[in-house]
C-alpha cells in the first residue's frame, strides 16, 4: 500500500529538491509471472481439480478456496475440500470437508465447486451432481458449509451442470436481492442458461429460484457440425451482465485419432440484467484479430470498480494433448467489440486436463489464478498452487 505524505515547501530551491528526491527513488521491480505459493499437495493418488476461490474481507482478510479431491476427472468418488489462507502467517489451513455432513454425499460425484462471497459476507457455493445444481453457504465463524440444496424450477432440462459462480446483481429499482445462477445442459433443450432467484437471508431458503432463461441454444441442424455451448460465467458491468461461454463441435467424421469435443471460438453474450425478456447480443470477442479457442474459463472484474476491466483465465485448446491456463485483459466490457493484442500463459502442468482457473484481484493490478496440477510426471503433481501475474504483463 501506498503512503502518500504532504509536505509543505518553503521556497522553490526547497520544492525542487523533493520533487527530484521523489524522481530518484527507486521503484518496486516487475515481478514476472509465476507461481508464489501452494494451496495443498494431495495423497495416495488423489487429485485437486475445479478450483475456486475468494476473499472474505472477515477481520483477518482471509482467503476461502474449495476444490474437488478425487482419483480421476469424473464419474469418481470424490468430495469437496475447503481451505482458508491467512495472511498474517501466510499459509493455507490443512484441507477439511468443505460440506458439514458429508456422509449422504459419500458416493457421489460432487463437482465444479463455484465460490461466491455476498454483500452481507455470507458465501454461497455452487456444484453439480448426478445432473442436479446445488448450493450450500457459509458465513463466519463457521468452518464448513451447509447441507446442500437443489437449485429447480419447472421446466428447467432434466439433467443440468453448472461451471460459473452466482450473479448477486446490484439492487436497482424494483430488482433488490437477486442473483443468477449460470447453468447448462445437453440434449433436446441445450445450451447456456440461467436461473433467476432471490436471495433471502435470514430465511430457511437462502437462494429462492423464481424462473430460468436460455442464453444461447446448442445447434444440431449441420449435417457435419453439432455445435455445444457450455460453461457459462457472469460478471456484471453497470445495468449490463457479460457472460462468457466454452463452443465446442461434436464432428460427424473426426480426423482419425480425434474423437470427442471440437473446440470453437469462445462466445461472448450480454443483456440487461433486469430483463428476462431484453435481446442477448452474441459475439466472439478477439485476441490479434482472430477468435481463440477458450474453455474452462473465469472471468473477473478488475481495476477501477466505475470503469472495470474483465481479466479472463481460460484454458487454451490448441492441440488434442495440451491445454495449458492463459490469461487476457479486455478493457472495454461494453465496447462493440472484445479485443486484445496481449495473451500471456500463466500455468502449465504439461497435461490436458487442466484449466477450470480463477482468479482475484489480491491488490490493486495484481492478480491471483489458481491452478491444479494432475500429471503423474510433474514435480507439481498432486499440487494447487497460485500464479501470480499483474496488469502490466497484459
Amino acid at each position: 500500500m501506498r503512503r502518500i505524505t504532504r509536505v509543505l515547501y518553503r521556497g522553490a530551491a526547497v520544492a525542487m529538491a523533493a520533487v527530484l528526491a521523489v524522481t530518484l527513488v527507486p521503484q518496486p521491480a516487475r515481478a514476472a509471472i509465476g507461481i508464489i505459493m501452494t494451496v495443498t499437495e494431495e495423497e495416495g493418488g488423489y487429485e485437486p481439480r475445479f478450483p475456486s476461490f475468494v476473499e472474505i474481507q472477515d477481520a483477518d482478510d482471509r482467503i476461502m478456496a474449495v476444490w474437488h479431491r478425487a482419483l480421476e476427472h469424473s464419474s469418481a468418488v470424490g468430495r469437496i475440500e475447503l481451505s482458508f489462507f491467512d495472511p498474517t502467517t501466510n499459509t493455507w489451513d490443512g484441507p477439511v470437508p468443505a460440506l458439514n455432513k458429508q456422509t449422504p454425499w459419500a458416493n457421489i460425484d460432487t463437482r465444479d465447486p463455484n465460490l461466491t462471497r455476498m454483500r452481507d459476507g455470507k458465501v454461497i457455493m455452487t456444484f453439480f451432481a448426478q445432473g442436479k445444481v446445488y448450493y450450500s453457504y457459509w458465513q463466519a465463524p463457521w468452518t464448513r458449509f451447509t447441507d446442500p440444496v437443489e437449485l429447480r424450477v419447472a421446466g428447467m432440462p432434466a439433467s443440468v451442470a453448472t461451471h460459473g459462480s452466482v450473479l448477486p446483481l446490484t439492487n436497482a429499482g424494483t430488482s433488490v436481492d437477486e442473483v443468477l445462477i449460470p447453468f447448462y445442459a445437453d440434449g433436446s433443450n441445450g445450451g447456456s442458461y440461467y436461473l433467476r432467484a432471490k436471495y433471502q437471508p435470514g430465511t430457511s431458503t437462502l437462494l429462492n429460484p423464481q424462473s430460468f432463461r436460455r442464453i444461447i441454444a446448442n445447434d444440431d441442424s449441420p449435417a457435419t457440425e453439432n455445435l455445444r455451448y457450455t460453461e457459462p460465467s457472469f460478471v456484471q458491468v453497470g445495468d449490463t451482465v457479460v457472460a462468457g461461454i466454452r463452443a465446442e463441435a461434436i464432428l460427424a467424421s473426426p480426423p482419425a485419432g480425434q474423437e470427442g469435443r471440437h473446440a470453437r471460438a469462445f462466445v461472448l453474450a450480454r443483456w440487461n440484467a433486469y430483463s428476462d425478456t431484453a435481446d442477448f447480443t452474441i459475439q466472439r470477442p478477439l485476441i490479434n484479430g482472430s477468435g481463440f479457442l477458450a474453455s474452462s474459463h473465469h472471468l473477473l472484474k478488475v481495476g477501477d470498480p466505475s470503469d472495470p476491466d474483465i481479466f479472463l483465465t481460460y484454458g487454451n485448446r490448441y492441440d488434442y494433448s495440451h491445454r495449458p491456463t492463459r490469461g487476457v485483459l479486455f478493457d472495454n466490457p461494453l465496447g462493440a467489440t472484445w479485443s486484445a493484442t496481449v495473451t500471456k500463459q500463466l500455468y502449465d502442468s504439461g497435461h490436458y486436463d487442466q484449466a477450470n482457473p480463477s482468479s482475484i484481484e489480491r491488490e490493486r493490478d495484481w492478480y491471483w489464478t489458481l491452478g491444479f496440477n494432475v500429471n503423474a510426471s510433474s514435480a507439481n503433481y498432486a499440487k494447487l498452487q497460485i500464479v501470480r501475474s499483474q496488469r502490466v504483463d497484459f
